[in-house]
Parts: structure tokens; sequence; C-alpha cells
């Protein structure tokens, strides 16, 4: 298990989508000749429902130095049909991406879980969309591709520790 929000969820997200051939066939082009990262911009984390003394001592220290105000960044770099690099940042304005998308914690957990189809929780505004909308649905079968990969992706939920949610 891997908790979401950390950079360790991250780093395994990246190595699962460079596993999925359907995604690395569909994603081809993606981004080639024109900036094709993405910042996740995860808004309005529930901190007071975090448990922090329930959980390991350098992810809750992690978590607490990454999300401010309720807000957490994560930079996902992806270039024809590879992700090259994901991370947890800071400050979005220490890189330069082709897109951001926003949204609440709650939306991004069902979009991690593919319990949401990303191309239509865009468009029900569900997330914001920084970046060329027609690009993005060009490859809305990559970014399907994309949320159930992290669906795969053995996760543990930060405000759900100790629950059984």
């Amino acid at each position: 298990m891997v908790m979401f929000l950390t950079r360790a969820w991250a780093e395994e997200y990246r190595k699962m989508v460079n596993q999925n051939k359907e995604y690395k066939e569909s994603a081809k082009g993606w981004g080639v000749g024109w900036n094709g990262d993405f910042i996740f911009q995860i808004d309005k984390i529930p901190v007071d429902k975090i448990p922090f003394k329930d959980l390991p001592a350098n992810v809750a220290k992690e978590l607490k130095e990454n999300i401010v105000n309720g807000t957490i960044y994560e930079i996902v770099q992806l270039k024809d049909g590879e992700c090259t690099g994901a991370r947890i940042i800071k400050d979005p304005k220490e890189v330069k991406v082709g897109f951001v998308l926003k949204g609440p914690y709650e939306n991004w957990k069902k979009m991690a879980r593919a319990e949401v189809d990303p191309t239509r929780a865009l468009l029900a505004r569900q997330f914001v969309l920084e970046g060329d909308m027609a690009i993005v649905m060009k490859y809305a079968k990559a970014a399907n591709l994309l949320s159930k990969t992290s669906a795969a992706l053995k996760t543990e939920y930060p405000d759900e520790v100790g629950s059984k949610k």
C-alpha cells in the first residue's frame, strides 16, 4: 500500500503508467513538439480528518510539509506515451507545464479509484483545466487509461487511515 499525496505514490504511479502498453499506444504523440506535462492541483484536502499520529512519522512529516492551505501539487511529466517523471512539488511556479488540472480532493480520490471518467468529470466541471482542451479531448482514451492505472495502484488515503471507508 502506498499513501496518496506522497512522493512514493507519485513514483509508483509513474512506474505503473510506463508498464501500461495500452496507455503507451493511446498516448503516442502526446507532448511531441509541445509541453504535455501536467500539474495536478489537489484542493480542499481535509487536513483536519487526517490522523497524523497514526501515520508513519516520515509520511506524516511529508504530508505536513507539502499540504499548504489544504492544497498539494503534483507534476506529472508525459511525453509520447511515457511518464518521464512524477513528483510532489511545493510551488507550481517552479516548473513549466502545458496543463494544470485542478479539483477538490474528493474528486481526485474518485478519479484515482477510476470511479469517474476523467473526460466526463472535466465536462461536468468537477475539475478545471488550464491548457488546450481540444488536445486533451483528442487523447481522451489516454486520460481514461491514466485513471485506470491509478486505480490498479494499491493506495491508502490519508483521511481514511484507521477507518473502514
